[in-house]
């Protein structure tokens, strides 16, 4: 078994933690950032779309050093070095050496997917990773066939369900492909009986707390697929969106490490990978979700492309390859993101959105807060105690809940995990209303009197933030807030675009 290239892995993974720490606080809070801090004043067992840990993470990071953008994204951070680890580890277990433990690590600290992970917390930063060590050791397990390997898996998963309700396909993958295509012998042990018990008492909280909700974790499969067909083109998109997460030396590696898996003689213990791989990719096509939604296996496949090409003729073109890789991975972490100052059009539509997210970032908090602030400012002081903030969406509501400041009244949404934190109470009989361009019929049904107050409507602003924003007053609701909540409540992330 060759040895781990401690020295160079090490010297990598330093590096891309301090390439990627110096350009952490360039970005302003995405909206899903917020809406974390927000989940993490209101702790739960389960959420609308996530499990508990990223909302408990934030919470932490944000105890820790208050409103710092570097500290609240220091664990998305972790997590990407952590993938450039894990990559270096399953190309040793595959029986790599050194150079290409140091290929898989540079392939993957290179991808665009890393540079994507470690700009904001998420859920998939944190996922992609935990996944990916569930699967290094899995192969490992198979290698050594110790019991206390295959204990550790159970806890790296268990963990991982606190994060998304995604991992069981990985795990039906894994299974399938030991029984498609072995090896057999693995499944006589009891142990991954025990392991599967485990991960299944870790996930009861949230799956109670989903029982108790109605489910809204299956009702978003529909809103995602709704987005992305909107964004990336769907499932009719996904291998463009693949090639963007993996990059050229990824692609290259990936094409390598499938055919590497499936053809020779020494990685056919590791054959099922190539079924974890095909489930992975038919449950993206038939719930039409997130590309990311195989980010996991990158690494896999980056490993076995690598100890696949570590004895071929003709290995030339990796140098190329891994020049050009680094130069631009740093060429997007030194420029991006651009100032908004360089915009020339407005944002018209979800693919537009999607590309301004990715080059400029979220912007327009301080225009969002101003307008909400302004609006305020008109309600008399006799009527301030029966006032609160109703948004349209939750990035709107996470945003005043965080940098709205102590003034203003308190803030609820209808929208996505918002929704389940709490409905305005009946004594709120003056509204302020944030909506994404104007109010909606049936919001207006609710008040006696609405008329709108202020707007946020920036030409280059960033739709439903600081562009195409309203903000209304609504007095006298023709019905009670906990009746009329269930009428607003959506799962839709509409931005007025």
């Amino acid at each position: 078994m060759p040895r781990f290239a401690t020295v160079p892995i090490a010297a990598l993974a330093a590096v891309t933690a301090l390439v990627l720490i110096s350009r952490a606080a360039r970005y302003d809070y995405f909206g899903d950032e917020l809406y974390f801090l927000a989940a993490g004043r209101r702790l739960a067992a389960g959420y609308v779309d996530q499990g508990p840990l990223i909302p408990l993470v934030a919470r932490a990071a944000d105890m820790l050093a208050p409103g710092s953008l570097v500290a609240l994204r220091l664990p998305a951070i972790a997590m990407a070095v952590g993938g450039v680890l894990v990559a270096a580890a399953l190309a040793r277990e595959l029986g790599g050496r050194a150079g290409a433990q140091s290929l898989a690590g540079i392939a993957y600290a290179g991808c665009p997917f890393a540079i994507t992970q470690a700009a904001t917390l998420s859920t998939f930063a944190v996922d992609a990773t935990l996944s990916a060590t569930v699967l290094w050791l899995v192969v490992r397990w198979v290698r050594v066939r110790r019991d206390g390997v295959l204990l550790a898996t159970a806890m790296v998963a268990a963990l991982d369900i606190q994060v998304k309700l995604l991992l069981p396909v990985l795990l039906a993958g894994i299974v399938l492909g030991f029984a498609v295509v072995g090896p057999h012998r693995v499944a006589r042990s009891r142990v991954p009986w025990l392991a599967a018990l485990a991960v299944a008492v870790a996930a009861a909280p949230s799956l109670l707390w989903q029982s108790a909700h109605g489910w809204p974790q299956l009702e978003m499969g529909g809103v995602i697929r709704a987005e992305q067909l909107a964004a990336t083109g769907g499932s009719l998109g996904l291998p463009v969106q693949f090639v963007t997460l993996a990059g050229l030396l990824g692609m290259a590696l990936t094409c390598c490490g499938v055919w590497g898996l499936l053809r020779r003689p020494k990685l056919a213990d590791y054959r099922f990978l190539v079924v974890v791989l095909l489930v992975q990719v038919g449950f993206v096509i038939v719930s039409g979700g997130r590309p990311y939604y195989l980010a996991a296996l990158l690494p896999v496949l980056f490993a076995a492309g690598a100890v696949t090409t570590q004895d071929a003729p003709g290995r030339w073109w990796r140098g190329g390859a891994i020049t050009v890789t680094v130069v631009i991975a740093l060429a997007v972490v030194l420029l991006l993101p651009l100032p908004v100052s360089r915009l020339q059009e407005p944002t018209s539509n979800q693919r537009e959105l999607s590309t301004r997210l990715r080059v400029f970032g979220t912007s327009g908090w301080p225009e969002l807060i101003a307008a909400v602030t302004a609006a305020y400012a008109t309600v008399d002081p006799a009527e301030r105690g029966r006032t609160a903030i109703i948004t349209q969406t939750y990035w709107q509501a996470a945003a005043i809940d965080r940098l709205g400041g102590a003034d203003l009244p308190p803030v609820y949404s209808p929208n996505r995990g918002f929704a389940y934190f709490g409905t305005p109470p009946d004594s709120a009989t003056t509204i302020l209303y944030v909506a994404a361009g104007d109010a909606k019929p049936v919001v207006r049904q609710l008040f006696a009197n609405m008329h709108l107050l202020t707007r946020a409507d920036g030409p280059l602003g960033f739709p439903g933030i600081s562009s195409d924003v309203t903000v209304w007053r609504g007095d006298g609701p023709t019905r009670p807030w906990s009746e009329a909540w269930p009428r607003l409540a959506t799962l839709i992330l509409d931005s007025g675009r």
